[in-house]
């Protein structure tokens, strides 16, 4: 019996390092997985939050496409009318680079985003072009490390090798779902926020867990921006000419 005992002691405690020792970079994969699809089309309604509390709202469609491990997407404004028709490209390329460009209606013509642009911001959002281009969750682009965890979440830092906009961010992931519900985003000194991404309300599309409610807030200024999920659809046929410099100055395929 006491041998027993011992045994299933050594089982029980063998099996906790195992569940203890789920490697950051894993959990960050399955970030990616589990929000990665083949195609999406995502109706939005982004708003624009001051610090006194004044709202402007933007209605936006996003399309992507990903294609042997890069992806690609195509962001059109829809309303209000002073942004109507604007839209953006923004295309991954081997080797980590992302290469982005935008559609200016009032100018009928459109621009590449240099790399000296990429922490500004997107259209008035809290948003910079970095983020609407990286995510630091593959191991090929940033360092993991498990800072500490509990019963629902990871607490994950991660350090880009390339640290071009942000020094670390720092993300709680959802244990049941893998979905991010907050992300620090630190200067490069990698000790101040700057920026903080907040989960507000989840969902599930089609057996996927998504995330419909999110906030950035932009420490220094109190200004935040809302994006709300109001449509979403994965999988669906769409056609590669919607990524292209054609259909960015046109609205054609």
């Amino acid at each position: 019996m006491k041998r027993m005992f011992t045994s299933l002691i050594l089982v029980l405690f063998t099996c906790s390092l195992v569940l203890a020792a789920v490697p950051a970079g894993y959990v960050m994969a399955k970030v990616m997985e589990i929000q990665s699809s083949d195609t999406s089309a995502l109706d939005l309604r982004l708003t624009l939050i001051e610090p006194n509390g004044q709202m402007r709202e933007r209605r936006i469609q996003t399309l992507s496409q990903t294609k042997e491990g890069l992806t690609s997407s195509l962001t059109v404004f829809l309303s209000p009318e002073n942004v109507r028709n604007t839209r953006f490209l923004s295309i991954e390329q081997q080797g980590g680079r992302t290469e982005q460009w935008i559609y200016l209606p009032a100018l009928k013509r459109s621009r590449r985003i240099g790399s000296s642009e990429e922490g500004g911001s997107f259209m008035g959002s809290d948003f910079s072009y970095s983020d609407m281009a990286s995510t630091t969750y593959d191991e090929k682009e940033a360092d993991h490390l498990l800072l500490d965890e509990d019963a629902t979440s990871w607490r994950i830092q991660s350090t880009p090798f390339a640290q071009k906009t942000y020094g670390k961010t720092i993300t709680v992931v959802e244990k049941a779902t893998y979905l991010p519900l907050r992300v620090e985003f630190y200067d490069l000194d990698g000790k101040t926020l700057v920026k903080t991404l907040v989960t507000e309300e989840t969902d599930t599309v089609e057996g996927k867990p998504i995330t419909k409610i999110l906030t950035m807030k932009t420490e220094a200024s109190g200004h935040a921006t809302r994006l709300e999920m109001l449509q979403t659809r994965f999988d669906i046929p769409l056609s590669s000419g919607y990524f292209t410099l054609k259909f960015l100055e046109t609205g054609r395929l």
